[in-house]
């Protein structure tokens, strides 16, 4: 009796196994991660808020300046042995933010325009300076405004996607005057200044340029133009004592002089001199103020003090003429008005109250 064998011949035997090496093949295969590049937005650590001198010289502002630093990070290289394709190139450019009429493209650095007139932004760049030049190799992407930071570049006979390394950009960012005179106080917006790119030049890939989606940033900035200061508010009130109507018993009479004076802080580098005028309604005929109470043939007139200029002190202001006081100089930013106000009787005077008010108007040169 024949049995029948379940056993293959040595030649199929060998033929299956290499059909089974074939067909699992492709699923042994270990995959080459393609290139890729990574970095994160970064803003300048600039001032919140900065002070620009009215008389401040066309160039950069003092203290206001920032710093950041970018890390592009590339790995997946090389992306075929062909030496084109060991290179990544980092990019910055294609949509640079609105540059300033003072931009020089070629450099050093780029001059962005901020919302503020007269103030823009220069941006300057290391290890690689940073210009807005187009058209060249070295630009943005599609031939746009902008520059190359750096490069990551596998070694020669690196294995295909196994090498990664970085690069770095450091940034400076300066506020700069750009128009002689003040400028006017404002906020300068956030900007995104410069986007950055990579690709890989030629070879097997030879790539378009791709978004790393990160850019360089200003922050918002206040911007204010120092003034002078009224110490106390631009509002005060001078108290006189109670008067006698024996002391104001007839035309001319005066008593109870009173010192008050009016304390300027914090005036710009530039001014030097501070001005004052006396205006308003309360002024009568002879340039006393008017009595705004109950007393009879009462007026109030006030009288120059110590440190003006051009008057003696004591010496009596006439309200009606045009510059009816003196001028002060300013001492490191401050000054004191100095004056005196009194009872001044027009004849035999009635009891009563006294008030009167007057406003003052300072100029500064």
């Amino acid at each position: 009796m024949m049995q029948r064998s379940s056993h293959l011949p040595l030649g199929m035997r060998c033929l299956l196994w290499l059909l089974l090496l074939l067909a699992c093949g492709p699923l042994l295969a270990a995959t080459t991660p393609p290139p890729n590049c990574t970095a994160s937005s970064v803003t300048l650590g600039m001032p919140s808020g900065i002070s620009v001198q009215p008389d401040a010289p066309i160039g950069p502002i003092s203290g206001a300046t920032g710093t950041a630093t970018i890390i592009f990070t590339c790995s997946g290289l090389p992306a075929s042995t062909k030496s084109t394709d060991y290179t990544a190139i980092i990019q910055a450019g294609q949509t640079l933010a609105t540059l300033d009429s003072t931009n020089v493209p070629a450099g050093p650095g780029i001059t962005f325009k901020t919302n503020i007139s007269g103030i823009a932004l220069l941006v300057t760049a290391s290890p690689v300076q940073a210009t807005s030049e187009s058209g060249s190799v070295n630009d943005g992407p599609t031939s746009t405004a902008g520059y190359v930071p750096g490069s990551v570049v596998a070694p020669s006979g690196t294995p295909v996607g196994t090498y990664s390394n970085s690069v770095t950009a450091s940034y400076t960012g300066q506020l700069v005057k750009t128009t002689t005179g003040a400028v006017t106080p404002g906020t300068i917006n956030t900007i995104s200044l410069i986007p950055f790119w990579w690709y890989i030049p030629g070879g097997s890939v030879d790539s378009t340029s791709i978004n790393l989606n990160a850019s360089l940033n200003l922050p918002a900035i206040t911007v204010s133009v120092p003034t002078c200061t009224i110490s106390g508010g631009n509002s005060f009130t001078v108290t006189l004592p109670t008067a006698s109507t024996q002391d104001l018993s007839a035309t001319g009479k005066v008593t109870d002089m009173t010192p008050f004076s009016i304390v300027v802080t914090g005036c710009p580098d530039n001014v030097s001199v501070a001005s004052n005028v006396f205006t308003g309604g309360n002024i009568n005929t002879d340039g006393n103020l008017k009595n705004t109470g109950t007393a009879k043939r009462v007026e109030l007139q006030l009288l120059n003090g110590a440190g003006s200029s051009n008057a003696a002190a004591q010496s009596v202001i006439n309200l009606k003429t045009g510059a009816n006081s003196g001028k002060y100089n300013i001492v490191g930013g401050n000054v004191t008005l100095n004056y005196f106000v009194q009872y001044y009787a027009t004849g035999k005077a009635a009891a009563g109250t006294v008030k009167s008010s007057v406003t003052y108007t300072i100029t500064y040169n």
